[in-house]
C-alpha cells in the first residue's frame, strides 16, 4: 500500500473502518501527517461546505490518536466556530471525542484550553468540552488534580460570566468530581441565582456527590473520563450509520397526506360514463384511453383541489397548490421537516410559474397569477416563520432561509413594507446564526436608516448586541444595546408595540445581575 492508496481508502463513507489503511498511516505518520493537517485546514477555510468524503473525520481522530501538536491550533479554531457551523462540522463529536482531541494535542498549552472555557462568545458545549479536556489532562498526568480543583473554584467564583449556560453545569460537575475546596457555597449560590440547570442535576444530588467520602486521586477522576482508545473505536459509532437511509422524503411520501382531503359524495346520476380501454380518450387527445388518461385518473371519489376561495385550482397552478396544501397538512401533524420539504418544492414551482409582471404577491389571486390552497402573501410569511424556527438549530435550514429571505423581497418589488422589514429582520437573525455577524448588523442598521419611525430595527440590534448575544456567538455589549433602545424611544413611533421601555429595564437588570458577585 502507498500513501496515496491509504488516503484514498479513508475517503469513502463506508460502513466498515478501513483498518489496513489506518495501520499504514500509523506506520508512515511522518509522510501522512501533513496531508491530514491540510485536510483539516481545508475544512476550516470552507466549514459550510458538505463533506465529499470522510477524510476530515479520520484526519481529526488520527491527529488526536497520534498526539499531533500541529493539530492543536486547528482544533482551537474549530472550537471557535459559530454554533450552527460547529454542529455542522463536528456533530456529536463535539461532546464525544473532542475533549480528547484538545487534551492529546495541546502539549502543555492548558492555558489556551482555559481561554476556550472562559470565552462567553463560544458555543456552550464547546466550552464544556474544553473543560472536560482539562480533566483528561489530569487523568493523563499532565495536569495536577490540585490545579484543576483550584481552577474550578475560580470559574465558579469569578471567571464565568453570571449567565446561565452549559459551562456552569460542566464547571459544577467537575468541581464535584475533584471536590474543589470552597466550591460548595458557590455551587449553592449558582443554583439560587439560576445559573445552573436543575434538570441537568438537582442540587441535592450535586451536594451528595461533592460530599461523597474518599480522597481524590487520578484514578478517581478517571471514572468520569472516556479514554481515547483508537481511531477505529472512535469512528465505529459514526460509520455504523453511513450508507443507511437518511431523513430524505420522496415526493410520493410527502404528497400522501393529500389523500386526507374530504371526498365529495357523488350522486349515482353524476357518475362518469365508463370508457373502454381501447375507446378514444374522453380528454379529446385522439389517443386510445389506455395510452392516455387511464393511468392518470384520480382515485375514485377523491376530491379535486380547490383554492382558498373555493374555486377549482387551474391546471398550471395545481402542482404549486398541492405542495402548499401538503405542507400545511404536515404542519397540522407537527411534521415540520416534511412541511419544510413540501414548501421548498412549492417555492421552486412558484418561481417557475409566476409571471414577471406580478410584483405584489397580495395581487396574485385577483390578477389570476396564482390562486391556490392559501393566499400567496399568507403562505410566504408562514414559510418564513417555519424557516426561522428550524434555523434556530439547523445549519441546513438556516442556510436555505438566508437564500429564501433574500429572494422573496428581490422577486416582489412591491412587497408590503412591513413584510419586507420582518423578512430583513429574520434574514439578519439567520445570518447571525451562521456567523455572518457583520452582514447581519449591516442589514439591521439599514433597516433603522430606512425606517427610523419603526422600533423593530432598533430592537433587533439590541437583541444582537446583548439579549441574544450568546445565540450569535457575541459577548454581550450593554452600552450598544442601550443606545439602540434609547434611540428608538427618541425616534420611533411604535415603541409600546415593541416594549422598548420594558426592554431597557430588563437590560439594566441583566447588567446588574451579571455584574453582581456570586457570594
Amino acid at each position: 500500500m502507498t500513501t496515496a492508496e491509504a488516503i484514498d481508502a479513508l475517503r469513502p463513507f463506508t460502513s466498515k473502518v478501513p483498518e489496513e489503511a489506518l495501520e499504514y498511516v500509523r506506520a508512515h505518520w511522518d509522510d501522512v501527517e501533513p496531508i491530514l493537517l491540510e485536510e483539516i485546514r481545508k475544512k476550516l477555510e470552507a466549514p459550510a461546505e458538505e463533506d465529499d468524503d470522510a477524510l476530515f473525520l479520520y484526519a481529526i481522530h488520527l491527529c488526536a490518536e497520534m498526539c499531533c501538536v500541529e493539530a492543536f491550533p486547528l482544533f482551537v479554531r474549530i472550537a471557535r466556530l459559530p454554533n450552527l457551523l460547529l454542529d455542522h462540522v463536528l456533530g456529536d463529536i463535539l461532546t464525544e471525542t473532542f475533549p480528547q482531541m484538545l487534551a492529546r494535542t495541546c502539549n502543555g498549552r492548558a492555558d489556551e484550553i482555559k481561554a476556550l472555557v472562559e470565552d462567553p462568545a463560544l458555543n456552550d458545549f464547546s466550552r464544556g468540552s474544553a473543560l472536560r479536556a482539562l480533566t483528561v489532562l489530569v487523568v493523563d498526568e499532565k495536569l495536577a488534580v490540585e490545579e484543576l480543583s483550584a481552577y474550578c473554584t475560580a470559574l465558579l467564583s469569578h471567571k464565568l460570566e453570571r449567565r446561565a449556560s452549559n459551562a456552569w453545569d460542566t464547571a459544577i460537575d467537575t468541581a464535584c468530581e475533584v471536590k474543589a475546596p470552597g466550591a460548595l457555597p458557590l455551587i449553592k449560590a449558582a443554583y439560587e441565582r439560576r445559573l445552573a440547570n436543575p434538570q441537568t442535576a438537582d442540587l441535592e444530588y450535586v451536594i451528595a456527590e461533592y460530599e461523597r467520602p474518599g480522597d481524590i486521586s487520578q484514578e478517581e477522576v478517571g471514572r468520569y473520563v472516556s479514554p481515547f482508545q483508537s481511531t477505529e473505536a472512535a469512528m465505529s459509532f459514526f460509520v455504523s450509520s453511513w450508507g443507511k437511509e437518511d431523513d430524505h422524503f420522496d415526493e410520493l411520501q410527502l404528497l400522501e397526506v393529500l389523500s386526507e382531503r374530504e371526498r365529495p359524495v357523488r350522486a349515482v346520476d353524476d357518475a362518469p360514463p365508463k370508457v373502454g380501454r381501447n375507446a378514444p380518450c374522453p380528454c379529446g387527445s385522439g389517443k386510445k384511453y389506455k395510452r392516455c388518461c387511464l393511468g392518470n385518473r384520480p382515485e375514485e371519489g377523491s376530491a379535486p383541489p380547490t383554492t382558498i376561495r373555493g374555486n377549482p385550482v387551474c391546471d398550471e397552478h395545481v402542482v404549486a397548490s398541492d405542495w402548499m396544501e401538503a405542507g400545511y397538512r404536515h404542519m397540522q401533524k407537527h411534521s415540520q421537516w416534511r412541511a419544510y420539504a413540501c414548501w421548498r418544492n412549492c417555492w421552486d414551482e412558484l418561481l417557475r410559474i409566476l409571471p414577471g409582471s406580478l410584483q405584489n404577491p397580495a395581487e396574485a389571486a385577483e390578477t389570476g397569477a396564482f390562486e391556490g390552497y392559501d393566499f400567496l402573501t399568507n403562505w410566504l410569511q408562514d414559510f418564513e416563520m417555519l424557516l426561522v424556527e428550524l434555523a434556530e438549530h439547523s445549519f441546513y435550514a438556516a442556510t436555505y432561509a438566508v437564500k429564501y429571505l433574500e429572494a422573496v423581497p428581490g422577486r416582489f418589488a412591491d412587497l408590503h413594507p412591513d413584510i419586507r422589514q420582518n423578512m430583513e429582520a429574520d434574514l439578519a437573525r439567520c445570518m447571525g446564526r451562521l456567523g455572518r455577524t457583520d452582514d447581519a448588523i449591516a442589514i439591521l442598521k439599514t433597516m433603522v436608516k430606512n425606517r427610523p419611525e419603526s422600533a423593530e430595527g432598533y430592537v433587533e440590534l439590541a437583541d444582537h448586541y446583548c439579549f441574544d448575544a450568546e445565540e450569535f456567538n457575541r459577548r454581550p455589549d450593554f452600552n450598544k444595546a442601550r443606545k439602540c433602545l434609547q434611540s428608538a424611544l427618541k425616534r420611533a413611533e411604535d415603541c409600546p408595540d415593541h416594549d422598548v421601555a420594558l426592554r431597557l429595564e430588563d437590560l439594566d437588570a441583566m447588567e446588574a445581575s451579571m455584574g453582581r458577585a456570586l457570594l
